[in-house]
């Protein structure tokens, strides 16, 4: 039995629970390429809900990857990735682009405190912010331009108790009658609105400004979310003076000796920032961080005989 298979052995036995599912980053591939695949994949959000039973609290459509914060049971997490790859599959193949491969696949992290679940969620939603794709709130594919946003909720579609059953098969291939209080865009598709789950969004972030602070300045929660996922973070130059002066605490760098600069660059490192950015930030030269980073005064601990 394959990896893979293991895997999914391994999450068809989990019950009833919080979960991240993200699914591979496909390298030689986009998921998405154009406006109209993309509001397709945010249509795919709401029936994922709607045949599978999971609830959906975030979520974000990458070019070549999804993320995904849910509850439900693993055998209902298996399903709502299996219904996503044959639909995006099936759409790229119908729009002219290569199918998505035979191997491809998805991790699922089990989420095991309201803490895991806050900090999953601001990563699902910095993560275009991330990758340069827009400003913080500014993604319309996914959850991030919803929460706690006039523009996300001045936003409205055509509703689809007021679309025929062609127009809805025709949209969603399915004759099934689907909520009719959800709102389908000409542009952005189905909107959240109608299917993710508010009520513990609203909980974790009791004020916009505390989720702002969070999306914006949480960098170790970020870093731990990336970790569990496999990601590495990619932080910008003013992120990284950002999270040295959080680390300094007021102390100006200039007045940091040689050892505490050290000291200071062990904990940019498990920040996961590389030695470059850590000499470019600290002033110090790349050696010497490298060798603060690996001595086992400072940074790696060594491996102990068993």
């Amino acid at each position: 039995m394959d990896k893979r298979r293991k895997e999914r052995e391994t999450y068809r036995k989990w019950g009833k629970g919080y979960y991240h599912l993200c699914t591979d980053g496909w390298k030689d591939s986009l998921l998405f390429h154009t406006t109209a695949e993309f509001a397709f994949g945010m249509l795919l959000m709401g029936l994922v809900t709607f045949f599978t039973g999971v609830t959906i609290y975030a979520f974000v459509l990458m070019p070549n990857h999804i993320h995904i914060i849910l509850s439900g049971t693993g055998p209902q997490c298996l399903k709502v990735f299996s219904y996503l790859k044959r639909k995006i599959s099936s759409r790229l193949k119908s729009d002219g682009y290569p199918p998505l491969p035979k191997d491809y696949g998805f991790k699922l992290i089990p989420i095991e405190s309201m803490e895991q679940m806050r900090n999953n969620i601001i990563y699902v939603i910095r993560n275009p912010y991330e990758k340069l794709w827009s400003v913080p709130g500014g993604y319309p594919w996914g959850t991030g331009m919803y929460y706690f946003s006039l523009a996300g909720q001045l936003l409205k579609g055509r509703p689809v108790e007021e679309m025929s059953e062609r127009e809805l098969f025709q949209l969603a291939g399915t004759r099934k009658k689907l909520p009719p209080h959800w709102q389908i865009h000409p542009v952005f598709g189905l909107l959240p609105a109608g299917f993710i789950n508010m009520k513990l969004i609203n909980k974790l972030f009791p004020s916009p400004k505390d989720y702002e602070t969070h999306l914006i300045k949480d960098y170790e929660s970020y870093v731990t979310v990336a970790d569990e996922i496999g990601e590495t973070p990619d932080y910008s130059l003013q992120e990284g003076w950002d999270i040295v002066n959080q680390l300094l605490d007021g102390k100006p760098l200039s007045q940091l000796n040689a050892d505490e600069k050290g000291q200071l660059a062990v904990r940019l490192n498990q920040f996961k920032m590389t030695p470059i950015q850590i000499s470019q930030l600290l002033g110090m030269p790349e050696y010497l961080v490298k060798q603060f980073v690996n001595s086992k005064d400072y940074g790696r601990k060594p491996k102990t005989r068993r």
